[in-house]
């Protein structure tokens, strides 16, 4: 692998020098080579150090995923600027909300000055740098590696906008193991849905440029037609595909795979969410030539597990997870541990909440401290002082170390004294025949009880099949009272199942005259 800068400022220009008219970056009509990327980074960059942007402001892009958002990434850090990425879709509300908090200095932006003022209810709103706007190239910065790099808005419990902030060494901590993970070397061709405000982003933001392999952008409008998507794929000779489950799904049973020419596809990443393994098993046979691997970890450590679907996986699970795809293993420079309710480490085979240790941890919380305090906590099991990051997520550990996703400790809910974990009913409904996904809620009345929000929309045998297959797999407490069938699950940006937008929708449909089945059997 190629030397590794010590801040990401310096990720264009060794890339540039090593391969200057390498391709670089596309978005199926723009082509930059490495030299070109980097020159209009740096010309980016002093138009923004002309409106006065120094080392440690926040800087925010509000653009669609294209060519210009990754020009507009690269020109922020390269100051010593911290990027914050802003949903394009977002809310009018939403998007004051995030620029308030971060207290950015300045917008890179195709709207103009007027306009986001208005958007964002403000008479002097920070100021605006359109994308393609240039200037005198400004030099990389030299900052401390331990500075805050890029903050990444993620929507909290209480509905405030949380910052998770990265520094340029967790990112760059984060970029070399996935270089050597992945084994990414400059003939491949990177190409992800994300945008730029997921974490998922970042692989091809830092590990593309560190390992030299060229983006493929995939511009929004191509992601509503999977078809288009397969073409892009196949035109631009992909070679790492990196998303969550359902994109790839609808890659590989509406994007007509087999009219596309998807071989130089050798690896597939997808996390965020499980993969139904029926539909996982269908994916690898439309993908033969691909290796697939499981990705874990929240965005406030980038990823710290990873399970390639060729490692052998001892032991059994039950309970109704015994097709679950695992999680993996710790990769690289990463520790993880185990603990009870009460705290304890847990050695051996169990279940409890994962905390993880690494290098590629968030500093911390924007302007949060208390929250920071509460995430990440020090620990000395290992016989030395270090931060832990507390995912708040419910993990099993099988006899060989594999790990297994269990469910999230905030969506774990009580029903007639018993705890249920919504996900581990989820990944059961997943497995059954027929099942595209679902959404498992607790409908609070008279009487709470479990709905289940299927899709798509199963007939009266497939929804009586169901329940009876989930009779059979399940604790009786944990099977859902009523199949709620819809013809789709509303989404988030990534593509994962929008838990607030269904909740919303079933809400909604309480007053149509819906067709379900209920469970002959109450909770008790």
């Amino acid at each position: 692998m190629p030397s590794r800068p010590s801040v990401l400022a310096g990720l264009l220009d060794a890339q540039a020098a090593r391969d200057p008219d390498g391709s670089a970056l596309t978005d199926g009509r723009t082509n930059l080579a490495w030299s070109e990327y980097c020159d209009r980074a740096a010309s980016l960059a002093g138009a923004l150090a002309a409106v006065g942007v120094q080392p440690g402001d926040r800087v925010a892009i509000h653009l669609p995923k294209s060519v210009d958002s990754f020009v507009a990434a690269h020109a922020i850090v390269r100051l010593g600027a911290v990027m914050v990425p802003i949903d394009w879709f977002a809310p009018p509300d939403y998007v004051a909300e995030v620029i308030g908090d971060a207290d950015v200095a300045a917008i890179v932006s195709a709207a103009d000055q007027e306009r986001l003022a208005g958007m964002l209810g403000a008479s002097s709103p920070p100021r605006v740098v359109a994308p393609d706007a240039v200037a005198p190239p400004a030099p990389a910065a030299e900052v401390d590696p331990n500075e805050p790099a890029y903050i990444v808005y993620t929507s909290g419990s209480t509905g405030r906008p949380k910052g998770i902030v990265h520094t340029h060494a967790s990112a760059l901590a984060y970029a070399t193991r996935a270089v050597e993970t992945y084994e990414l070397t400059p003939a491949d061709r990177l190409a992800n849905i994300a945008p730029l405000h997921f974490d998922q982003s970042t692989f091809e933001l830092w590990a593309g440029p560190l390992a030299g392999a060229a983006v493929v952008v995939v511009p929004d409008g191509v992601l509503r037609f999977p078809a288009s998507l397969s073409d892009l794929v196949a035109r631009e000779r992909a070679t790492v595909w990196y998303s969550v489950p359902f994109a790839i799904i609808q890659l590989v049973t509406r994007g007509a795979p087999d009219d596309r020419d998807l071989t130089a596809l050798r690896w597939v990443l997808f996390g965020g969410e499980s993969f139904p393994p029926a539909a996982l098993t269908e994916a690898q046979r439309a993908l033969p030539h691909a290796r697939f691997s499981n990705v874990y970890g929240p965005a406030e450590v980038n990823q710290c597990t990873h399970h390639h679907l060729d490692d052998p996986v001892a032991g059994a699970l039950d309970d109704g997870l015994d097709a679950a795809i695992p999680i993996g293993r710790p990769w690289a420079d990463t520790e993880v541990l185990l603990v009870d309710d009460d705290d304890r480490a847990l050695d051996g085979a169990c279940e409890g909440e994962l905390l993880v240790s690494t290098d590629t941890m968030m500093q911390g919380y924007w302007r949060r401290p208390e929250l920071t305090a509460a995430s990440i906590v020090a620990r000395a099991e290992t016989g030395r002082s270090q931060r832990w990051y507390r995912t708040g997520d419910l993990v099993r550990r099988l006899d060989d170390g594999t790990l297994v996703f269990v469910g999230r400790s905030d969506h774990q809910v009580k029903l007639r004294g018993h705890r249920i974990e919504l996900e581990a009913v989820e990944a059961t409904i997943n497995e059954s025949p027929g099942v595209d996904a679902c959404a498992v809620m607790v409908e609070r009345g008279e009487e709470d009880r479990l709905v289940a929000m299927v899709a798509p929309d199963p007939d009266d045998d497939g929804r009586a099949a169901l329940l009876a297959r989930l009779r059979r797999r399940l604790p009786r407490y944990s099977v859902p009272a009523e199949i709620v069938g819809v013809a789709s699950l509303p989404r988030t940006g990534v593509g994962k199942v929008d838990r607030a937008a269904a909740s919303a929708m079933l809400a909604s449909r309480r007053t149509d005259d819906e067709q379900a089945i209920a469970s002959p059997e109450p909770l008790r």
